[in-house]
């Protein structure tokens, strides 16, 4: 498997660490008649390797406390498992959304970024200011394809034609913000929005219809004060074309109160 930019930063890491470990291995060895054997830090090395190749960014995790217990002085190794950390967290997060966990990728960014992210009193900060970026950007995506789907939702569960429209409309100014990172978002909303004109229309045609047979209904119960007041209403709301389809029954509606 070809190793990807991350991996070759966390390994180019590993490699300073390494090699001054064992720059120090070997000046020590001068005044030791029983020096460390370097052998048992290659195996360590190879280990890790191992595991970035087959993305076991636990095991590496592991395999990184084990070379700090023999070289418990290397300066480099905070640096390294921060970079395994950031590669895992990001790794982790695009599997979920690959599945469509959208809410368990953005889950694992927040705890990500509440566990580790730079402290700005922290004497290394500079150095993981790239990893942090590279996982607040990935943080920033997600939360933003969060709170898509959130408008979309709202939108969606909408009953009735004028909260269609405005959730659709909501979602298009979202859409615009953000047209790099969701470029079809806004011929989508576009069709929801037109799509909410048309229920308008389905509902007005409906709501009218429900006029007239009310209006029928209490006529001929004999209210004929309440048959004109619905008749009225009808006579308000219904557009021209309604009205010449109501036309039999408003040639001889009943006298306004």
């Amino acid at each position: 498997m070809k190793p990807s930019s991350a991996q070759h930063s966390v390994r180019h890491a590993l490699f300073a660490a390494v090699l001054a470990g064992i720059a120090l291995s070997c000046l020590a060895s001068c005044s030791k008649s029983a020096p460390e054997a370097p052998m048992e830090r290659s195996d360590v090395l190879m280990r890790l390797f191992g595991n970035l190749d087959r993305h076991e960014n636990n095991e590496a995790l592991k395999n990184v406390e084990t070379y700090r217990s023999l070289d418990p002085t290397n300066l480099n190794l905070a640096d390294l498992e921060y970079g395994i950390r950031t590669s895992s967290v990001i790794s982790q997060a695009k599997a979920k959304l690959d599945a469509g966990d959208v809410a368990g990728a953005a889950a694992d960014l927040n705890e990500y970024c509440r566990k580790y992210g730079k402290d700005p009193g922290d004497a290394d900060s500079a150095k993981k200011d790239d990893k942090d970026t590279a996982v607040l950007n990935a943080k920033a995506s997600v939360d933003l394809l969060v709170e898509a789907q959130s408008l979309n939702e709202k939108m969606l569960q909408a009953q009735f034609s004028d909260d269609v429209r405005a959730a659709a409309t909501e979602l298009s100014a979202f859409a615009k913000t953000n047209s790099k990172l969701f470029p079809k978002l806004s011929a989508y909303a576009a069709s929801k929005i037109r799509e909410a004109d048309a229920r308008a229309a389905v509902e007005k045609s409906d709501a009218c219809a429900a006029l007239l047979q009310d209006a029928l209904d209490t006529s001929a119960a004999g209210r004929k004060d309440e048959a004109a007041v619905l008749t009225a209403l009808l006579e308000l709301n219904a557009d021209s074309a309604q009205l010449a389809g109501f036309e039999s029954w408003l040639s001889r509606k009943p006298a306004n109160p």
